[in-house]
């Protein structure tokens, strides 16, 4: 199936975004991790799109889209992406996030569930459970997120990162499949050449910066529970490849403590962390039967 690649401005950001399928089909936005782009979702959008609308969009500081200074945080990336439902005139898209684009998908639920028909994560834990899972030192997740404390270097993180031909990132998809050889190289080779300097890396890194500053910093805190405060309103389904070694799938199962809500578990056996890339159609089909059920289920939010 061919794609479109649009350029859209949303909250004052010009977003390069790839989309396919039929125009009066059923919105489903899709939202990438680190250090990935909109091509980690293509496998899936071209099996979805015979019958939904697909968005993928570069997220801020990735590919086409621009690369402020600023505007890492997570209130900004989540106003990035209603600025782009607005600016594409999408009425009760289906959201799908994955990893660093999962964490913005349980926030954009808490702050704007009702615009949503439905909201599905992949392996990516409700932010506020997986920080305190690390903090209290469950499930290992402390030893599994050394990184993130690693990425505070100022500049370390993106030099090293691209020495070599992004070696280091390379061996990080890897270390992550699920069954060796499981992984799409192609796509894999395609994301890690789009980040030729430290400045390519600058953007993605501070996802991990901002977000720690916002932790540290009481008014953070404090604009962070303002919004978990506020139960997500749509219904919300967590799909989850099994061999994560990244997240701990025991503090991942509790994340409806944080949502607010009942969140549908749908466990996908044999598969890594990156799964839209191990297991595209799997994948696919899962998105597919949460939307049918939810077409069945459940009306379009109000306005």
């Amino acid at each position: 199936m061919d794609l479109e690649h649009l350029h859209v401005t949303a909250n004052g950001l010009r977003m390069h975004v790839a989309a396919c399928g039929p125009a009066n089909g059923q919105p489903v936005v899709f939202l990438h991790g680190f250090p990935e782009g909109w091509m980690s979702w293509r496998a899936v959008m071209q099996r979805l799109g015979e019958h939904y609308r697909c968005y993928a969009p570069d997220l801020r500081g990735y590919g086409e889209t621009d690369k402020p200074a600023d505007g890492y945080d997570v209130v900004s990336l989540t106003d990035d992406v209603v600025g782009l439902v607005e600016a594409l005139r999408m009425q009760s898209p289906i959201l799908v996030g994955h990893d660093w684009g999962g964490a913005l998908a349980w926030i954009y639920g808490h702050r704007f569930g009702r615009s949503l028909r439905h909201l599905v994560v992949v392996n990516c834990t409700h932010p506020r459970t997986l920080f305190r899972g690390v903090v209290q030192g469950r499930a290992g997740q402390h030893r599994k997120s050394w990184y993130m404390l690693a990425f505070q270097a100022p500049g370390v993180p993106e030099r090293l990162m691209v020495a070599d031909h992004a070696r280091l990132l390379r061996q990080g998809f890897v270390h992550l499949e699920g069954r060796p050889g499981a992984l799409d190289r192609a796509v894999v080779d395609e994301i890690c050449n789009r980040f030729r300097s430290a400045a390519d890396l600058r953007g993605p890194v501070n996802y991990y910066r901002q977000y720690a500053r916002m932790l540290l910093a009481p008014q953070g805190r404090e604009l962070l529970r303002a919004i978990y405060s506020q139960a997500i309103p749509c219904p919300v389904s967590l799909i989850w490849g099994d061999r994560d070694r990244a997240l701990s799938q025991e503090l991942a199962q509790e994340s409806h403590r944080d949502a607010g809500r009942d969140v549908a578990w749908h466990p996908m056996p044999g598969v890594g962390h990156f799964v839209s890339l191990e297991a595209p159609e799997a994948l696919s089909a899962e998105i597919r039967a949460i939307a049918e059920a939810t077409e069945i289920t459940a009306p379009a939010p109000a306005e």
